[in-house]
């Protein structure tokens, strides 16, 4: 049986700044407040959008959004 290869992937869905360029077979990074974290090696990336990317790793779907509501309320702060 190919147990293993049948295992489903995870997704996470978070708020961060990705740092472009991404690239297949390379880690994507993304910053998180004052953080930087990175994926594992990215397989495939899946959308490229403004406000979000989506991308796949051998364990993951990554869904990284901008965080706009928090950058709509300092345009309004300011």
């Amino acid at each position: 049986m190919m147990r293993n290869s049948l295992q489903a992937k995870r997704i996470v869905r978070t708020v961060g700044e990705v740092q472009l360029p991404i690239k297949v077979g390379e880690e994507a990074c993304y910053r998180y407040g004052e953080k930087l974290l990175w994926t594992d090696k990215v397989q495939r990336i899946l959308e490229i959008a403004a406000d979000y990317v989506r991308l796949e790793t051998s364990s993951y779907y990554y869904t990284i959004e901008r965080n706009s509501r928090e950058s709509g309320q300092i345009k309004n702060a300011a």
